[in-house]
Parts: C-alpha cells; sequence; structure tokens
C-alpha cells in the first residue's frame, strides 16, 4: 500500500494534525526528550548548589521563578506553540499557589496584603524553614515535568507513525452530551440551596465566614465538584454557548468569597475545550490575569473585612499582592517541614495514600472506618487539630514530604506528571476523552490541596463514564436490531452482479 508523503500534504492539514493531542512536536513544539533533560538537569543542578540555595531566600526565590517560567513554558510547547493542556494548567496553578510569594522573598519584604490580615499569622514567612520549603517546591516542578515528560516520550517512541490528515471530530455521545449542563445545574442548584438558606443578603465576599461553618461544608464540596466535572464536560462537547449559560453559576463562588470555586471549574472547562479548540496562549491572557489577581485580592480583603468592614475604596488593587495571598499555601509546606525538623516528628509513611482507598471500599462494603476527620493520616485532619494552624489548605508536597520526605515528594510529583501525561495523550474519538477534563479537575484541586478527597471524586468521574458508555451501547444495539437491513454493496459488486 502506497504511502503519503508529507509534502503531499497540504500545510494547513500537517499544522491540524501536528496540534492533534499526543502529536509528535514538529518545529514549533519541543520534542519530550529535550524538556525530559531540562527537568534531569535541573534536579542536577538543584542537588549540587542545595546547600547554597537552602542559605538564602533570595536565591531560593530566585530559582522558584526560573524553575516555574520555564517548566511551564516547556509544558506549553510539549503539545504544540503555546497549547493549553491539562499539563501546563496544572503546573501553571500550582505555581501560582506555590511560588507567588518570590518576589516579595526576593525583595525582602512582607505582602501588604497580607500584613493587614487578622487571621493569618505572618510567623511562617519568618521561619527558618521557609527557604527549604521553597527548594521542595522547586523540586517538586522540577520532578513533575520529568515524570510528564518520560511518559510522552514513551508514547512518542510506541506510537511514531507518518503525519497524515487528522482525525474528524467524534461527535458528542448522546448521554455525555446531556450530561455536562445536567451536572453543572446540580451543582448550582446545590449552591443556590446553601446561598438562599443564609439569604439573598448573604451574597458577598464580606459574609465568607457564614459559608466556612460545618453545616455548608458537605453540601458546598459536592455543588463544587458537580460545577467542576460538569463545565469539563460542557468544554469536551465544544459548545460555547452553555458557557455562557453557566457563567452565572460560576461566578456565584467568587462573589461569596470561595475563589477556587471559579478558578478550578474554568480551568477544567479551558483543558477540555482546548482539546478540541487548540486554544493557544496570547499576549491579552496576561493583562486577564493580571485583572483576575486584582479582583482575588480584593475578594481576599472583603472576606476578611466582614460584614460592614470593609470598603472598595480602601482595597488593595496591586495583582502581586493578590497573588502573593494565593501563594499562601506555601505555609503547608513550611508547616510539615517545621514537624520535621523543630518537632523532629517521624514520616506519616505512605498509609498517607493508602487511607482514602481503605475509607472507600470499608465504605462500600457496609465495614466501619475511621472519618477523615478524625484520621490522623490526612494532612487536614493534622492541621485542625491546631489551634494555631486550622483550615489552611493543602499542598501535594507537604503531603509528600510528611509521608516520605524528599523521597516522598519526586515519587508523588513524578506519578502526578505521569498521569497528567498519560491523560493529555488520550486520542480523540472516544467516550474516554472526556475523563480527561473531569479527572483532570479532580487533579487541579489536589494541585492546593490533600489526597483524601481524589480517590473517591475519580472513582465517581469513572463511574459516570462507565454508565454513559453503558447506556450508548445499549442504545446502539437496540438502534440496529430496529432498523432494516441496508444493502452495502460496492457500486463495483454491484456492476458486476
Amino acid at each position: 500500500m502506497p504511502t503519503t508523503s508529507r509534502a503531499a500534504i497540504p500545510r494547513h492539514r500537517r499544522r491540524r494534525a501536528a496540534k492533534a493531542p499526543g502529536a509528535i512536536p514538529g518545529r514549533s513544539g519541543v520534542a519530550p526528550p529535550a524538556a525530559a533533560a531540562v527537568a534531569a538537569g535541573q534536579l542536577v543542578v538543584v542537588a549540587m548548589s542545595y546547600q547554597a540555595l537552602a542559605a538564602s531566600p533570595r536565591l531560593a526565590a530566585s530559582a522558584a521563578v526560573v524553575v516555574a517560567v520555564v517548566n511551564v513554558t516547556l509544558m506549553m510547547r510539549l503539545r504544540g506553540n503555546r497549547q493549553i493542556s491539562l499539563g501546563s494548567m496544572f503546573l501553571a496553578i500550582y505555581a501560582v499557589f506555590h511560588v507567588g510569594l518570590a518576589p516579595y522573598l526576593i525583595a525582602g519584604v512582607v505582602p501588604d496584603l497580607l500584613t493587614r490580615v487578622t487571621g493569618d499569622p505572618l510567623t511562617w514567612l519568618m521561619s527558618p524553614q521557609i527557604t527549604a520549603a521553597v527548594m521542595l517546591v522547586v523540586i517538586s516542578m522540577s520532578t513533575y515535568l520529568l515524570g510528564y515528560s518520560l511518559v510522552a516520550c514513551w508514547r512518542r517512541s510506541g506510537g511514531r507513525r507518518r503525519v497524515g490528515p487528522p482525525a474528524p471530530d467524534r461527535p458528542a455521545t448522546s448521554v455525555m452530551a446531556s450530561a455536562g449542563p445536567l451536572l453543572v445545574l446540580l451543582g448550582g442548584l446545590l449552591l443556590l440551596g446553601v446561598v438562599l438558606s443564609e439569604g439573598v443578603g448573604s451574597l458577598g465576599a464580606d459574609n465568607y465566614a457564614l459559608f466556612r461553618t460545618e453545616q455548608h461544608k458537605p453540601q458546598l464540596a459536592w455543588a463544587f465538584l458537580f460545577l467542576g466535572i460538569g463545565m469539563a464536560v460542557v468544554g469536551s462537547g465544544g459548545s460555547r454557548w452553555w458557557v455562557l449559560a453557566f457563567l452565572p453559576l460560576i461566578v456565584i463562588p467568587l462573589t461569596i468569597g470561595w475563589r477556587s470555586g471559579t478558578i478550578f471549574p474554568l480551568a477544567a472547562f479551558l483543558v477540555a475545550w482546548s482539546r478540541r479548540r487548540q486554544v493557544r496562549v496570547r499576549l491579552w491572557h496576561g493583562a486577564v490575569v493580571l485583572a483576575l489577581l486584582s479582583l482575588g485580592s480584593v475578594v481576599r480583603q472583603a472576606r476578611e473585612g466582614g460584614p460592614g468592614g470593609f470598603r472598595l475604596a480602601d482595597a488593595s488593587l496591586n495583582p502581586l499582592d493578590g497573588l502573593a495571598e494565593l501563594s499562601a499555601t506555601l505555609r503547608t509546606v513550611v508547616v510539615v517541614r517545621e514537624w520535621r525538623m523543630v518537632e523532629h516528628q517521624p514520616f506519616a509513611g505512605w498509609d498517607v495514600y493508602w487511607a482514602p482507598v481503605e475509607r472507600l471500599v470499608g465504605r462500600l462494603l457496609g465495614l466501619d472506618v475511621t472519618p477523615a476527620a478524625l484520621d490522623q493520616r490526612n494532612l487536614s485532619t493534622a492541621f485542625l487539630d491546631r489551634p494555631e494552624l486550622g483550615a489552611i489548605g493543602g499542598s501535594p508536597t507537604a503531603e509528600a514530604y510528611r509521608a516520605a520526605g524528599i523521597v516522598g515528594v519526586i515519587v508523588v510529583m513524578a506519578l502526578i506528571g505521569a498521569v497528567i501525561a498519560w491523560l493529555d495523550g488520550t486520542r480523540p474519538g472516544s467516550i474516554w476523552e472526556y475523563g480527561v477534563g473531569m479527572i483532570g479537575y479532580v487533579l487541579l484541586v489536589w494541585s492546593r490541596n490533600n489526597f483524601t478527597p481524589v480517590v473517591a471524586q475519580a472513582g465517581l468521574c469513572l463511574t459516570i463514564l462507565l454508565v454513559a458508555r453503558w447506556v450508548d451501547t445499549q442504545r446502539a444495539m437496540r438502534s440496529d436490531r430496529s432498523s432494516p437491513a441496508t444493502d452495502r454493496a460496492t457500486p463495483a459488486s454491484r456492476a458486476r452482479g
């Protein structure tokens, strides 16, 4: 069978093929082996100069900025020229939540926004362990890129093919096409139920404390989960009109001071949408990010000021303050480092990651299990048991270091990169493409949370996909049985007859 030469394929079709998920990068992209070499080089440099970097907050923060910028850029070019993917989105969000304080650490000053906050003591910023915590973040970003690149290399070597016409867009399956809007609506109804229980007047970030109670947390958790995976399914379907219809539901979390309820669903939508539309990063996106950081700064000040204690005229609009406030996630890494080096706590071990599986299986079997709120293997539980900490969030780096030190950080972040590379490499054409955005949402939330909900949420996503595939299969079988037999004879065979 003759093969199609590259020169015989129109240029616009070659470009589309190069942009397809899992395609081998061309001139505009970066080859996975090159990215893996860069990541390995970063780890070697960190290992050789660790003592010098960890001795200076300025040097450590500078290294974090360089690694974050270089690695996010490489991640975008691995899938084409400035292409948005789950891999680049995860690393970008991780960097925002862990490296945003770097400009202030380099300058040797405290962010103005954090000095105004009364509920967030600043002692962790002055901790001797903050440089070591920043270096753990640097190692995390390098090993994440290494894990991602190695899987991309493996897929590339195992699936090298001649460039040909891109696969046609697959039609959305009937079940998943309607599941996305239904999931968003379900999440929106749960969210509106919480808001209405406090009264319409509760809308406003200055009433944030009203929604942080134990009464609302379970319902909000389900609301944000359904909003997130629903937006991912909508993005996979390729219809922008659904997004415009659901935009108010995505903005509501921001109005009650719950920024992650807006950030992560929109990020999951962009990841899923980019797999169909090849969304590339543009210069004007930077202006949008700066505006959103300023808005985030205002939201934080409003929710900390409380009802009647916030005036928009007095709010800081500095986007760097908003970035630094988001990067307070770094505090979790500082804390676990202090537990190890100051309090000499032993490592928690890999049971940290087995506990959620044990809980889920036990509940499915009807066994008695230790609730996550009482399980000390859960990082959030360990934080809540200390009044001086409370609900300070989570971090995959902090959790991995608490489990097994630097080895744990390297193993966990490399595995996260490998899993995301596998998801990014999923070829279009089946119902499983919806899972990239859905499970991607779960992983994006993990970038600043702990592992506890990941197992159950990923299991829910897989269950939805399996049920949808089963329903579609049953419909197809009924359709085949009910449709009349068709004449499949070719014109040549009919002519012979």
